[in-house]
């Protein structure tokens, strides 16, 4: 898992304008760093409004498979959708994210050590 480049573009937002530069993964999943507040991500949900602002955390998947299933608070919230190597999640401070690739964990996210910005 990685952070895509601060100039790529993921659903038509630029990583520069979702998070800043200092953002960081560790082994465990604990993420630090700025979270950039964001308004308009159509890209993200169309057909949800609601979902088009917030805190948006954009990753790169190194482990590839067939499927994935990704769970919010340990919940599933997509369950085995076709696997892409680029995402993005709409996360707070309490929230955890795992993703399942072929239903083998590869990381479970926490935020609670990031720099929420308005």
């Amino acid at each position: 898992m990685t952070i895509p480049s601060q100039g790529q573009t993921l659903y038509g937002k630029r990583i520069s304008s979702l998070i800043g530069g200092d953002v960081k993964v560790y082994e465990d999943g604990t993420v630090t760093g700025t979270m950039k507040h964001v308004t308009g991500y159509t890209g993200f949900n169309e057909a949800d409004p609601e979902e088009q602002e917030g805190y948006f955390f954009p990753f790169h998947l190194t482990k590839s498979g067939t499927n994935m299933t990704f769970k919010k608070n340990g919940a599933a919230s997509k369950e085995n959708i076709p696997w892409e190597a680029d995402n993005v999640f709409r996360v707070t401070s309490s929230d955890t994210f795992e993703v399942l690739v072929d239903d083998e964990s590869v990381v479970i996210f926490n935020f609670a050590k990031v720099v929420f910005t308005k």
